[in-house]
């Protein structure tokens, strides 16, 4: 089909505050959108029809081949010395129905939705009929301004829209009917002042067939991408990797694919060559690949296709590949790739078809990773979305052995309908037992080669229900068959999300609904949490998502654990929800908060700085460098808080202690807790102090990805660490250390645990350093002062926790989250590649 857009907008400005690109949903839209746009055709006066006249509206002849679109701009225009001006108009359009249909118009003289559009089989009415109010308060205010109230002459007025049906060889006409009329204020411009004006047409000409095509198009009803031969290929090594600045580090820290030549399971695939050159996948397998931090499973669901010239020795592999974490459905991205043998960024690829099997290494290095798996903590880790050009990396080396074939082919061709007879424009349709895919067009036509014999064909639609037929293919015959797919289901997934609150504070739940099937479809969402409820209906689309939120007040008589539903007719979710017990103290980040002190043998402790990592079978200097810096009082208002008192044995508990949300560069947050507080001794003549006790690390607060640790830190020796204190009776500066402690435990997340090395059950190997100022025998109101925390930057600071005075390594910044503020990330293996796609930052 060829789209002809007559072209009648203004070339001086506009009226109003028109734009061409607004939805015009209340008028027929493009009958194929998707189809190439000829040239726009600039319209030029005719002037031997309209010698008598004093204007003409005109438009230039055009022409078009079938499946094109073109535009002609339609213009008034003044024969005359005269500047007559536009306030609107009525178009009356007669056009060859058999070579074009009539699809919209747009106008730039003033908004679109102003312009009144009625078309039939043969003619359209475009009408453009401002009020007399209008046209009045545009002249009152150009009079005050002494500017012009509307367009004048040689302008073009508005845009006809049009598909070329006809087939090669045609010519359609394109007329304006006498009786149209054009205004100047509130009179028609026609008939005033005894002016003449003459409309003119146009006409669009298809021209005859390319003898050269043979027919490429299908016009001797056979595609010419005819099946000319086989291939087959395993991979022999190559890798993948994200987020990496050089090629050598791509290398090192990717996910290598397998060499068939070791006994490794391959990347295999076979395909069909076609004879423009093109070959397109029939089956692509990828083994499970070995990330290290999890396995990963890569696909090709949709195949994969390219160019190949054995003579020049070159080859394209193109297509999407998914990834899927663990397996795991609920952890996957997709990409697309376009591998070549050329160069491709820093990467060189290479191809040999001389040699058997052909050796081909197929390279990219600009694609980009713009989609995400939905877990913050897997895509913090991978760095996803991954949008830096250049900074992704894919060499893929294959074996290929190739196979000339003699395949006789015939051809599959139809329409495409939905249940009401209206045409399905690009419906994807392909042959489930062989090769071949094509779309329908803005028709719901579809033409597509198919091996001869029996083949199932699979008609598929974003909006539809899948369908597949059986169709009987004889050689260079045309074998008929139209569809009609049915409106898909509609299918609402749900997840609900639910913070811990105080009470006095408002609890927020925020229900996610996602249609995951292909029609629309209207549900009841409901979202409650304790005896609160809300419920709304839901209408969404096809892969589209809502929230629905549910705010509750909570007091004092609400504390306890509750569960938080939501509900669809076809899904439900639910989550934990905590209402804590309310604090003197403001509490805004983790920790044990008690009654305050009256001041009497209490203490005070601010960190100063620190670090800690796992795992590292290294120095004190290596650890630091692998390790993240704790944050320093005065740097970070958020930093680590430690209120106790001191019994008369010189042994202290914690009344609080509190310990800010921290947050990675990479955007993933970890809660530290000690949810038993901490004690220690405190030897004010000796300075010794001892800190000890359990920490809870929660990563995105999420109870389900948390460990603990115990602590027993000392100013003394311990291990490779030594502590330090100058402290007297008013209080001073420590540093406890502990460099013997052991991590049993685990998150439950491969890819955590992996990152962290948990179980870290190495003696010597975790590292734990903190500074303390400390203020002795403080009153009570210092003592509550130590206590509150800033609830507004321990929910939104979004500045890293401060390692500038540790020296600690950013790498432990863009890892996996890590446990901002307590973790560091195994610099040994800090990295995975999902699904042999990405890689963890260390």
């Amino acid at each position: 089909m060829v789209l002809f857009t007559a072209a009648v907008g203004f070339a001086a400005g506009s009226v109003g505050a028109g734009d061409g690109s607004a939805d015009r949903t209340d008028r027929t839209q493009f009958v194929n959108p998707s189809l190439e746009t000829v040239d726009d055709q600039s319209a030029s006066l005719s002037t031997a029809e309209t010698v008598s006249s004093d204007y003409v509206v005109t438009a230039d002849d055009t022409e078009a081949e079938p499946g094109e679109r073109v535009t002609v701009d339609v213009e008034a225009k003044a024969l005359i010395d005269d500047d007559a001006e536009i306030t609107g108009y009525e178009l009356l359009v007669e056009y060859d129905d058999e070579s074009l249909a009539f699809t919209d118009a747009e106008t730039f003289l003033a908004d679109d939705d102003d312009l009144d559009v009625e078309s039939n089989d043969s003619s359209a009415t475009v009408e453009l009929d401002p009020s007399a109010f209008e046209i009045v308060g545009d002249e009152l205010i150009a009079a005050a301004t002494g500017g012009d109230s509307s367009v004048e002459m040689d302008v073009t007025i508005v845009t006809l829209e049009f598909v070329v049906v006809g087939e090669h060889g045609e010519s359609a006409d394109i007329d304006f009917e006498q009786e149209s009329t054009m205004q100047s204020g509130a009179t028609a411009l026609s008939e005033y002042d005894d002016d003449e004006l003459h409309w003119d047409g146009t006409t669009v000409d298809i021209p005859e067939a390319d003898d050269e095509d043979s027919d490429g198009d299908g016009d001797d009803g056979i595609s010419d991408d005819v099946q000319v031969g086989e291939l087959s290929a395993v991979s022999q090594g190559g890798f993948v990797a994200f987020d990496e600045e050089t090629e050598s580090e791509a290398e090192s820290e990717g996910v290598p694919f397998p060499v068939d030549d070791d006994g490794d399971t391959p990347v295999e695939l076979t395909g069909a060559i076609f004879d423009d050159g093109t070959w397109e996948s029939t089956d692509v397998s990828f083994p499970t690949l070995d990330a290290g931090a999890a396995d990963a499973e890569v696909e090709a669901r949709d195949g994969l296709s390219g160019e190949i010239d054995q003579e020049s020795d070159e080859l394209t592999v193109e297509g999407e590949l998914t990834v899927l974490v663990d397996g795991d459905e609920d952890r996957q991205f997709s990409f697309d790739i376009e591998a070549v043998t050329a160069d491709s960024g820093e990467l060189s690829g290479s191809a040999d078809f001389g040699s058997s099997p052909a050796t081909v290494s197929a390279v990219d290095n600009e694609y980009v990773v713009e989609d995400r798996t939905g877990d913050s903590v897997v895509d913090g880790s991978l760095g996803l979305p991954s949008t830096q050009e250049g900074h992704n990396w894919l060499q893929l080396d294959l074996e290929i052995e190739t196979e000339e074939v003699d395949v006789a082919t015939g051809q599959a061709a139809g329409v495409v309908e939905d249940e009401s007879g209206e045409s399905i424009e690009g419906a994807t349709v392909e042959v489930v037992d062989g090769v071949g895919a094509t779309e329908t067009d803005g028709d719901g036509a579809y033409e597509l080669p198919v091996e001869v014999g029996t083949h199932e064909l699979r008609f598929d639609s974003d909006s539809h229900a899948e369908k597949t037929v059986t169709v009987d293919v004889t050689e260079a015959e045309t074998t008929e068959r139209d569809v009609t797919l049915e409106a898909g289901d509609a299918e609402f997934d749900v997840e609900i999300d639910a913070e811990d609150v105080t009470a006095a504070e408002t609890l927020v739940v925020t229900g996610t609904v996602h249609n995951v099937g292909t029609g629309v479809g209207s549900q009841a969402v409901t979202v409650s949490v304790g005896e609160e409820s809300t419920t709304e209906t839901v209408d969404l689309a096809g892969d589209e998502s809502e929230t629905v939120s549910l705010e509750w007040d909570v007091d004092e008589n609400d504390v306890g654990e509750y569960t938080a539903t939501i509900e669809s007719v076809d899904d439900s979710a639910s989550t934990d929800a905590r209402v804590n017990e309310p604090t003197d103290s403001v509490d805004g980040s983790n920790g044990t908060e008690d009654e305050q002190p009256d001041g009497e043998n209490t203490f005070a402790a601010h960190s100063q700085g620190g670090f800690i990592s796992f795992a590292e079978d290294t120095d004190r200097e290596g650890a630091l460098e692998a390790g993240l810096g704790f944050p320093a009082e005065g740097d970070d208002d958020e930093h680590i808080r430690i209120v106790g008192t001191i019994n008369d044995d010189g042994s202290w508990e914690s009344t609080s202690t509190s310990f800010p949300n921290l947050e990675t560069d990479s955007g993933i947050e970890a809660e530290v807790d000690a949810p038993d507080g901490l004690e220690g001794t405190i030897d004010d003549e000796t300075g010794e102090m001892t800190v000890e006790g359990a920490l809870d690390v929660a990563i995105e607060g999420d109870d389900d990805r948390q460990f603990t640790f115990e602590i027993a830190t000392t100013t003394g020796e311990s291990g490779s660490l030594s502590g330090t204190s100058d402290l007297d009776e008013d209080g001073g500066t420590v540093t406890v250390v502990d460099n013997e402690f052991l991590v049993d435990d685990t998150t439950g997340d491969s890819i955590i645990d992996s990152e962290l090395d948990l179980p870290a059950t190495e003696e010597g190997t975790n590292w734990f350093e903190l500074e303390l100022e400390t203020e002795l025998d403080v009153d009570e109101e210092t003592a509550a002062e130590a206590s509150e925390t800033d609830e507004e930057d321990s929910g939104d600071e979004e500045d890293e926790a401060d390692d500038g005075t540790t020296g600690a390594g950013a790498g432990i910044v863009t890892g996996l989250g890590l446990i901002v503020g307590l973790l560091s990330v195994v610099s040994a293996s800090g990295l995975l590649l999902a699904g042999g796609i990405g890689r963890f930052s260390s």
